[in-house]
């Protein structure tokens, strides 16, 4: 090598050198580490973070029966995936910034890691770092994507709120497509969350211009489609499914797009029904659609019955669920699209039971209908109960009416009937197993005859194919394991019954018994079939008492039915019917004031003359009631309302009195209570106060009167179990002849202090000069104490007061008596007070005409029901004042959660969080001072007195 040779080359690794130093800042320096942190660091983490992604894309199963995730779901299973891979994203992407930080690439790297930290399911490290880029990044793109990234982690982490913000003021920068696109699918996200459809469409429609790969912008196409077809917008559907197709999409979502193309098309007349109804034989008939036959069968049933054809649409859905596929949730589906034709088209209520019932035991529990389709069920299971009830009870009512022979014949031919279709079914399922035990030998045979033929494994047949690559065999047995066992996941002990069984449980244990029974001898039979005949005319009401208690079964069972009728299926034909024959029956019910009022409703409605039959029967019969006062005034219960809140926040009063042990005040609260508010809707529970406070006050033989008059007077009450309580424990004391004679001590009430604390504090100073005064050769006693030493008060009788005190909570045995040397004015009965309560509410006044408060009971409910559903909140609406309305949310246990739900008012998710330019009041208030608060209307002094004294 020459010379200049040698002098070029050191020259370059010098030049090299001082390039490759972090802290130089020249042109050199910058390309150099700009270069080596893309392609060394950054775009080996970025390749392979896309490829992550792109897996966790390809193995999501898709439920096209629904609109598509916004975003592929991750979970644990996803990131103990792909742990290793994410792990090493990491090492790949630390490279630039640990080495070269001079480098342009570093908001990347660290946006990489971000990214990297949500699919491991660190949501908080994923927000601090997203946090990082945007707060010390260079690159505005990369502060946006960044933001988007974050909006995203707190929706994972629920904090609502703050996705909110971000979103908001993302509103206001100006994003490249990438962002843009991101940005209005997790908007669409958040609006979904939050239950929103019509902004989930206007967001995903925004994103669609922004894609670049067609696949991708054709999923959110087949969403947005389906969110339209769901809301009856089938020409808006009809244009996204068509597109999709124009696209070349992939097999699954091209498939499923002409399949629903097929429901939004317009049946103009007979040739285009025909031609839809052809389409789907075709595709019936398609070999490739082979593990969507049962999908497909549903269509058809769906197509069946928008046009009223229910017959052909059931057989369709029969077919559906007799089929085996590979779509998720599919007999769900069809078992729902059942019921509903049963509950919505047939009123065959019974029916739709039945299938509603198994919809509820394999449908997808994250579905937003979910909690619909399993109320519709509990309605339903309700009305089959009560049905039942009445079928049964008057069977064996009839039963009870025939002669000894005649019952026991009857009763011997139905044991038999019974035992002959056990057998049949015995001899069904052992032919099964033996058809099962010759299927493996026919399927080896048959095996290995293509093997001779040299068939493939990989054939086109299924017979050869390796199970785990036959979709169809594994959608088979997915599903029948889901119909036996639920929808369990991938764990250990599943069988375990703490997992929750399914219905399918019994047939799957019967199937798991040995395949050879038991032959079982004639004596053996004659004793089980007798022992069956035995428990038959047992159940059969054969003494008076035992009618009575089969007639009021029916009683109940029969009004049950009558209201589930008219107010759950909304059927006023048959609750008609069904109230008028339960008033044939049981005329003197206890309900029949309500079903004269219900049948004066429905009358109503229907503008018919027997209104004024069932009118004149209320007001004759039942005058002092509130139907009585409904039928006069419709508005009565919500004029009533008010007085509900007062009569509540009385007993609140009244209950917390007792607690402290000031039995004569509580009970003063209670008289004033029913004196007021006689129509109020706690009788039971104020009734029941009462009794606790007798058991505490009065002699034992007047609680037993007492809680007698209960039952008697409040049968139905859900506080019956705690009066039984009492008053066994009433006779087993009694019994042991330990019941106390007389009423026990009354406890010594606290004396509630009001002063200020500069009235205390000179009150203090008062009395430690009055004792120097009086003590002039003795040193003063610093810090004297107002009150004497505490006394216990402690009853020696241990029987049924302390019952009473377990049932209804403990009684204070410990009380304090101020010494009291000043001589006070009379207090304000009506004066607020700081004392802590047992009980808070939040009240919001707002103008009751205004638009902007339109329906916000309903937001509120769905908004506690969201995000406070494990407090048990409450909520009543009444008239304030004049042009201004009242809502109150209660109870709240303490003043801090209270205010605590008060301010997250402020929140954009909130009812009233974006009302502006209204005026309304929010506050917190305890039971005690809301009671004077109604009574004395003087909100701003209240609002004054809470400043300064909270």
């Amino acid at each position: 090598m020459s010379k200049q040779s040698t002098y070029i080359l050191l020259s370059f690794v010098c030049l090299l050198l001082v390039a490759c130093s972090a802290e130089r800042n020249n042109p050199l320096s910058k390309a150099y580490h700009n270069t080596t942190a893309r392609y060394n660091g950054y775009f080996l983490a970025k390749e392979k973070l896309d490829a992550i992604e792109k897996g966790i894309q390809d193995q999501t199963v898709y439920d096209y029966n629904r609109p598509l995730p916004i975003f592929p779901p991750i979970d644990s299973a996803t990131y103990k995936a792909n742990a290793a891979e994410l792990e090493d994203v990491i090492k790949k992407a630390s490279f630039p910034i640990q080495y070269h930080q001079n480098s342009k690439w570093i908001d990347d790297s660290y946006l990489l890691i971000g990214k990297v930290r949500f699919y491991e399911l660190n949501f908080p490290e994923a927000a601090q770092t997203f946090r990082y880029v945007n707060a010390n990044g260079k690159d505005r793109h990369v502060k946006h994507e960044a933001l988007v990234w974050l909006m995203r982690t707190f929706m994972k982490m629920g904090e609502m709120d703050n996705a909110q913000q971000v979103s908001e003021f993302l509103r206001k920068e100006r994003l490249n497509r990438d962002n843009a696109r991101e940005l209005y699918l997790a908007r669409a996200q958040y609006h979904l969350a939050q239950g929103d459809t019509a902004a989930v469409i206007e967001n995903l429609d925004l994103s669609i211009p922004n894609f670049d790969k067609k696949d991708d912008q054709s999923r959110v196409r087949f969403s947005l489609a389906r969110l339209y077809q769901e809301q009856g917008k089938r020409q808006e559907a009809y244009k996204h499914y068509s597109r999709i197709l124009r696209r070349n999409p992939p097999y699954d979502l091209g498939f499923f797009s002409r399949l629903y193309l097929g429901q939004v098309s317009e049946l103009s007349d007979a040739q285009d029904l025909n031609r839809i109804a052809g389409y789907y034989q075709k595709m019936l008939r398609d070999e490739k659609n082979t593990e969507y036959r049962d999908k497909i069968f549903y269509e058809m049933a769906v197509f069946e019955r928008r046009q009223q054809h229910y017959d052909k649409a059931l057989e369709n859905l029969s077919q559906s669920l007799k089929t085996s596929g590979s779509l998720p949730n599919q007999k769900a589906y069809s078992y729902l699209l059942a019921g509903e034709i049963y509950f919505e088209n047939l009123n065959k209520y019974d029916l739709a039971q039945a299938y509603y019932d198994s919809a509820v035991q394999v449908y997808p529990k994250q579905a937003r209908e979910y909690e619909a389709v399993v109320e519709r069920g509990n309605i339903l299971t309700d009305f089959a109960k009560q049905y039942n009830t009445i079928q049964t009870q008057d069977s064996l009512q009839r039963l009870a009416q025939m002669s000894e022979a005649e019952r026991l014949a009857f009763v011997q031919n139905l044991v038999q009937q019974e035992e002959d279709l056990r057998q049949q079914e015995q001899a069904r399922l052992q032919e099964n197993k033996k058809n099962n035990r010759r299927a493996p030998d026919r399927q080896n045979n048959s095996t290995l005859g293509n093997r001779n033929n040299s068939t493939a494994i990989g054939s086109s047949g299924n017979t050869g194919v390796f199970y785990f690559d036959n979709p169809a065999a594994m959608a088979t047995a997915r599903s029948e394991f889901v119909r036996r066992w639920g929808d369990r996941p991938l764990q250990d002990n599943w069988r375990l019954l703490s997992r929750g069984e399914t219905a399918g449980q019994e047939e799957a244990v019967a199937l798991e018994q040995p395949a050879e029974a038991t032959i079982e001898t004639e004596e053996a039979l004659a004793a089980r079939l007798q022992t069956q005949i035995d428990a038959y005319l047992q159940n059969i009401p054969a003494t008076t008492l035992a009618i009575q208690q089969s007639e009021k079964m029916v009683e109940d069972a029969m009004f049950r039915l009558a209201n589930i009728y008219a107010q759950k299926l909304n059927d006023q034909e048959r609750a008609t019917a069904t109230y008028e024959q339960f008033l044939k029956r049981f005329p003197r019910s206890e309900y029949a004031a309500e079903t004269y009022y219900s049948l004066y409703l429905i009358y109503s409605r229907t503008g018919n003359e027997l209104k004024d039959v069932y009118y004149s029967k209320i007001k004759q019969e039942y005058p002092n009631t509130t139907y009585a006062m409904l039928v006069d005034d419709p508005n009565f219960l919500s004029k009533n309302a008010l007085d509900n809140i007062k009569a509540h926040a009385l007993y609140d009063s009244a209950y917390t009195h007792y607690e402290q042990g000031n039995y004569p005040l509580a009970t003063a609260l209670l008289s004033e209570l029913n004196r007021q508010y006689p129509m109020n809707d706690i009788p039971d529970k104020a009734a029941f106060l009462g009794a606790m406070i007798t058991a505490r006050s009065e002699k034992p033989q007047t609680l037993r009167e007492q809680l007698l008059q209960f039952k008697a007077r409040y049968p139905s009450s859900p506080l019956i179990p705690r009066v039984e309580q009492l008053l066994s424990r009433y006779s087993e004391l009694e019994s042991k002849q330990q019941l106390r004679q007389d009423a026990p001590a009354p406890p010594v009430a606290q004396k509630t202090d009001d002063r200020t604390p500069e009235q205390k504090v000179s009150t203090r100073i008062a009395l430690a000069s009055a004792r120097e005064r009086s003590q002039p050769n003795k040193q003063a006693i610093p810090n004297t104490s107002v009150t004497q030493p505490e006394t216990n008060v402690q009853s020696s009788d241990s029987s049924l007061s302390n019952v009473a005190s377990e049932t209804a909570g403990n009684d204070t045995s410990q009380v304090v008596t101020p010494i009291d040397t000043e001589k006070k004015e009379t207090p304000d009965p009506l004066a607020y007070t700081s004392n802590p309560d047992t009980a808070y509410y939040f009240v919001l006044i707002y103008p009751e005409e205004h638009a902007s408060f339109k329906d916000v009971a309903t937001r509120y409910a769905k908004y506690n029901n969201t995000y406070f559903k494990n407090q048990s909140l409450e909520m009543e609406s009444a008239p304030f004042e004049t042009g201004k309305d009242m809502l109150v949310v209660r109870a709240f246990p303490d003043l801090k959660t209270a205010q605590g739900y008060n301010i997250k008012q402020k929140a954009p998710q909130s009812p009233i969080g974006k009302i502006r330019g209204v005026e309304f009041t929010t506050f917190v208030v305890s039971s005690a001072n809301f009671q004077k608060l109604l009574q004395k209307k003087d909100l701003e002094a209240y609002l004054n007195y809470f400043r300064t004294n909270n």
